[in-house]
């Protein structure tokens, strides 16, 4: 099987594949009016986004799998529970207070905006962590 970085190459695609579809649903589903809203956006400028925009941004999750599959290869977690505790564990002490600086030193200080990013990111985490977790 195909290593990157002495991570199951499948593994990471397919990882990476289930967090940018956890965006898709957060951001083009669940909370897409909320969060167009907060960002002062409307069906136009969102119409408008360039899809260089949608490939940097699956970089970018991309990154951050294979940032978590090294996290969890290096601490030896082997089961759903342990990859689930330590996407968790990162997410509090990395995603989060990323998420934070914004709403810190913005001047709209946008809780909506801190509960839709952080909340995307632990579920895109979590559900990164299992996928990496259960293919070896």
């Amino acid at each position: 099987m195909p290593r990157l970085f002495g991570l199951n190459l499948v593994a990471v695609i397919v990882a990476a594949i289930a967090f940018y579809l956890v965006g898709f649903a957060w951001y083009g589903a669940i909370f897409s009016e909320a969060w167009m809203a907060a960002e002062g956006l409307n069906a136009a400028d969102a119409e408008e986004m360039s899809p260089v925009y949608m490939l940097l941004g699956f970089v970018i999750t991309l990154m951050q799998v294979i940032g978590i599959g090294l996290v969890l290869k290096w601490k030896g977690v082997s089961d759903i529970g342990g990859a689930v505790m330590a996407a968790i564990t990162l997410w509090f002490f990395f995603a989060l207070p990323f998420a934070a600086y914004a709403y810190v030193y913005l001047p709209a200080h946008n809780t909506t905006l801190l509960l839709i990013d952080g909340s995307h990111l632990l579920v895109g985490w979590i559900v990164s962590a299992i996928v990496l977790s259960l293919i070896k």
